[in-house]
C-alpha cells in the first residue's frame, strides 16, 4: 500500500470510528459489536505505526470515545476515566500475566477476576461522607454532571456510614466510588411490558436502556426505570485511600453499605485464570443482568502507578470478552430498509428467539454483499448471535435444513420505498436511493432532526413521524415549522398538552447552537465532531453552501471522501438547496448563527493566540492533556512545524520536529518548563 491509498484509508477508518464512536456513546444505539469496533481501531493502529506521518494526535487511537451531551455541566475527573483494553482469546490472558511479571521482575502476581458489566460507567464524589457530585465518563477528562439523575439509582447512597472512615487506614476525608449502573433483564422486561401497554417503542437492550435513562431530563423517569449499580472501586481525592490490594478496595465499599458484586476470584497465573473465566461463562445466562466478558485486575495496587497507562487504557487491567451467545430460528423473509442518506440496509425478519436476555426477531445484513455471502434465502434456519450481547447478527445457514422450495433473495433495481433508481457508489459497499424526497428517507432524516444531538425535540419519536408523515401533515423538513396546534391535538394519543410541547419543542429548535444545526441537517457522513468543525469555519448556511470543495478538502479532519462526496454533493442537490432555501425562510437557518462559547480565557494569558506544536514522548503529562491545557488559555495545537509556530513543547525522543524547530528559529520548550508555564498561569497540570 503506497502512502496515498494509506491516507485514504486512514481518514475512513477515523470517520469510520467517530461515527460508532458517537452512536455508542451519544446515541446508544451501536450498529456493531465490540469486536468489529477492536478491528477498526486495531487496523488503524497497523497503518499509523507502519505510515507515521500520518498519526495524528486526535486519532481514535489516542483517545477514548465520548458520551458528553451538552445539556448536562462538565466537570473534570478527579484521575483519569479510561477503558480496559478488550482481549476475546486466552492467549491474551496468559501474555498479561506474563508481561506484568516481566516488568515488575517478579513472579508472585495476584490476577483478580470479576463480572464485565454491561451498563454505563458512573463516578460518585463523597465530601465528608456525603454525596456532592456523580460524573459520567464524559471523555475520560471530564464527564457530565447528572448528581440529581445519580441520587435517583439503588444502590447510590446520599449520605456514608457515620463511621466511614475507619474502612480505610489513611481516613481520607473525601473519597470518589466509582462503578456500573445496569438495568436487570426482568426490569426491562417489565418496563417494555408497560411501554407497549401504552403504545410506545420497547427498550432495545438493557445497556441502550441504561445510557438512555441516565441522559434524561426528568428524574421522576430516572427513578421509575430501577437503574441499579455495582461499585467496583474507591479513590481518595486528596490523597491515598491506604488500601493495599483490589480485595481490600472491594471490602471498603461492602464496609460503606454500597453494592459489590459477589463474584470475585483470584489466580496467579494464566490456567488458573482460565478456569475463573469458564466459571463466570457459565454463570452468564442464570444472571438478571447483562455481563459481557471478565474484567481482571493486578491485585497489587501498589504498583497500578509502576504498571502507567497508555492514552486509552490502564496497563495494570484487562477486559476479557466472552464470545455471543447462539441461537438457531428461522429466517421468514428479508426487508429492505431505507436510511436517512439513502443506503438501502437488507434486514432479516426472524421466527422470534430468545438470546442473551432479549427477543431477536431481527437482524442487519448490513448490505447486499453480506446477503449475498450467507446466501440467506427465506424458510432458511439460520444461527444468529448478539455481538457483544447487543447487536443481533445472522451468522450463517444451516443449510441441511434449508427447504427444498427456498429462494435466493432478489435485489431490486428501484427503491422499495419510492421507485426511484438505486445505485451504487465504485467504491462503495452501499446501495443508494437516489431521491432525496423518498418517503422512507424523509421519515428518517427527521427522526434525526429531532434528536438529543440536534435540535433535541422532546416528543417527536419514531411513533409520532409515521403518524406527521402518513396524515400528510408532514412531507419534509420545513413542514415542521408551520405545524397546525389543532391538527397535530387531533392525532391519535396526542391531546392539547402533547401538540403545546411539540410545539414549543420545534420553536426551540430555532435557537440551538450552529453545530446542533449542521448536525441536524444530516449531511452524509457529518457527525457531531464534524459538525463542530464546520460550524467554528463556516459561520452560517450562506457561507456553508458556498464552501468551494477545495476549501473543504483542506479542513483538518475531513479528508476527500467526507469533503467532496458527502457534503460538497449534498449541499450541490437542487432538491437540498430547495430545502435549505425553505429552512432559512422558516426562521431555523439564519445569518447569525450561535456558536457554542468557548471558555474565557484571561486577557494577559500568555497561551493566547499562539500556536503550538506537541513532538516526542510526554511523561507526566499526556498529549490529550496538554493540548486541552493549552486550548483552555486560548492557545491552538497544530501538527507540523511552520514560521507561524510560535513554541514547540518537546518530551522524549523528538525526532525531526525539533530540528526544524530550532532550524526555523521557534522557541522550544521542555516538558518541565511547559509544565511550569501552566503552573504560572495558574492552570491545574495533572494527567
Amino acid at each position: 500500500m503506497d502512502i496515498s491509498a494509506a491516507r485514504r484509508e486512514v481518514l475512513h477508518l477515523r470517520s469510520e470510528i467517530a461515527r460508532h464512536d458517537n452512536l455508542y456513546y451519544r446515541e446508544a444505539a451501536p450498529e456493531i459489536s465490540d469486536s468489529e469496533y477492536d478491528a477498526l481501531a486495531r487496523e488503524l493502529t497497523r497503518l499509523e505505526m507502519n505510515f507515521p506521518e500520518l498519526a495524528d494526535a486526535d486519532s481514535p487511537t489516542r483517545h477514548v470515545g465520548s458520551d458528553r451531551d451538552a445539556r448536562f455541566p462538565s466537570l473534570p475527573h478527579s484521575r483519569p476515566m479510561i477503558s480496559l483494553q478488550n482481549s476475546y482469546v486466552l492467549e491474551d490472558v496468559s501474555a498479561f500475566v506474563d508481561r506484568v511479571r516481566r516488568e515488575l521482575g517478579r513472579m508472585d502476581i495476584d490476577v483478580t477476576v470479576e463480572p464485565k458489566i454491561d451498563g454505563v460507567a458512573l463516578a460518585v464524589r463523597y465530601e465528608a461522607g456525603r454525596l456532592t457530585t456523580a460524573l459520567t465518563r464524559g471523555d475520560g477528562k471530564t464527564g457530565d454532571d447528572i448528581t440529581n439523575n445519580a441520587k435517583a439509582i439503588r444502590g447510590v447512597l446520599d449520605d456514608l456510614p457515620e463511621r466511614w472512615r475507619d474502612a480505610f487506614p489513611a481516613r481520607p476525608r473525601s473519597i470518589e466510588v466509582r462503578g456500573e449502573v445496569y438495568l436487570t433483564y426482568s426490569r426491562l422486561q417489565a418496563l417494555n411490558s408497560e411501554r407497549e401497554r401504552d403504545g410506545d417503542d420497547p427498550l432495545a437492550n438493557p445497556r441502550n436502556a441504561t445510557a438512555g435513562t441516565l441522559k434524561t431530563l426528568d428524574v421522576e423517569v430516572v427513578a421509575s426505570r430501577g437503574l441499579e449499580v455495582f461499585f467496583y472501586q474507591v479513590l481518595s481525592i486528596e490523597g491515598e485511600t491506604g488500601l493495599a490490594t483490589h480485595q481490600d478496595e472491594l471490602a471498603a465499599l461492602r464496609a460503606l453499605n454500597l453494592p459489590v458484586n459477589d463474584f470475585i476470584r483470584v489466580a496467579t497465573d494464566g490456567d488458573g485464570l482460565a478456569d475463573h473465566l469458564a466459571e463466570l461463562d457459565g454463570l452468564r445466562g442464570k444472571l438478571d443482568y447483562p455481563i459481557d466478558g471478565a474484567v481482571l485486575k493486578i491485585n497489587d495496587l501498589t504498583v497500578h502507578d509502576r504498571l502507567g497507562a497508555t492514552a486509552k487504557a490502564p496497563r495494570w487491567g484487562l477486559a476479557y470478552k466472552f464470545a455471543a451467545e447462539e441461537a438457531e430460528t428461522v429466517l421468514r423473509a428479508v426487508t429492505l430498509q431505507v436510511g436517512r442518506t439513502g443506503v438501502i440496509t437488507p434486514v432479516a425478519e426472524l421466527a422470534p428467539v430468545s438470546l442473551a436476555g432479549s427477543i431477536v426477531a431481527r437482524a442487519s445484513l448490513h448490505n447486499r454483499d453480506e446477503m449475498t455471502r450467507l446466501d440467506l434465502r427465506p424458510g432458511d434456519t439460520v444461527r444468529v448471535a448478539k455481538g457483544g450481547d447487543i447487536i443481533p447478527k445472522v451468522l450463517g445457514v444451516v443449510i441441511d435444513a434449508r427447504p427444498d422450495d427456498a429462494r435466493p433473495v432478489i435485489w431490486p433495481d428501484q427503491c422499495p420505498a419510492c421507485d426511484a433508481d438505486i445505485l451504487r457508489e465504485e467504491d462503495e459497499a452501499a446501495y443508494r436511493c437516489t431521491n432525496p424526497a423518498c418517503p422512507a428517507q424523509v421519515a428518517r432524516r427527521l427522526g434525526h432532526f429531532a434528536g438529543r444531538e440536534a435540535c433535541d425535540i422532546d416528543g417527536l419519536g419514531e411513533k409520532g413521524v409515521v403518524q406527521l408523515l402518513e396524515t400528510g401533515l408532514v412531507t419534509h423538513l420545513p413542514d415542521l415549522f408551520h405545524l397546525s396546534r389543532d391538527a397535530v391535538a387531533a392525532l391519535p394519543g396526542w391531546g392539547e398538552k402533547s401538540a403545546d410541547s411539540l410545539l414549543q419543542g420545534i420553536e426551540r429548535a430555532k435557537t440551538r447552537p450552529w453545530s446542533a444545526k449542521i448536525f441536524a441537517l444530516g449531511l452524509p457522513g457529518v457527525g457531531v465532531t464534524t459538525a463542530s468543525l464546520l460550524a467554528r469555519t463556516y459561520r452560517n448556511v450562506f457561507e456553508l453552501r458556498s464552501a468551494a470543495q477545495v476549501d473543504l478538502i483542506a479542513m483538518p479532519g475531513l479528508g476527500e471522501t467526507t469533503a467532496i462526496k458527502n457534503i460538497g454533493a449534498f449541499l450541490a442537490n437542487p432538491r437540498v438547496i430547495a430545502m435549505l432555501d425553505d429552512l432559512v425562510a422558516e426562521g431555523f437557518l439564519r445569518d447569525h448563527e450561535i456558536v457554542e462559547e468557548r471558555p474565557s480565557v484571561p486577557a494577559d494569558s500568555w497561551f493566547a493566540n499562539k500556536t503550538f506544536v506537541l513532538t516526542g514522548t510526554l511523561t507526566r503529562c499526556s498529549r490529550s492533556v496538554a493540548k486541552a491545557r493549552i486550548e483552555s488559555m486560548g492557545g491552538k495545537v497544530t501538527g507540523s512545524v511552520s514560521r507561524r509556530t510560535d513554541a514547540l513543547v518537546a518530551g522524549a525522543d523528538p525526532g525531526s520536529k525539533l530540528a526544524k524547530a530550532q532550524k526555523l528559529g521557534v522557541e522550544v520548550m521542555d516538558e518541565s518548563a511547559f509544565l511550569a508555564r501552566l503552573r504560572d498561569e495558574g492552570v491545574d497540570d495533572e494527567d
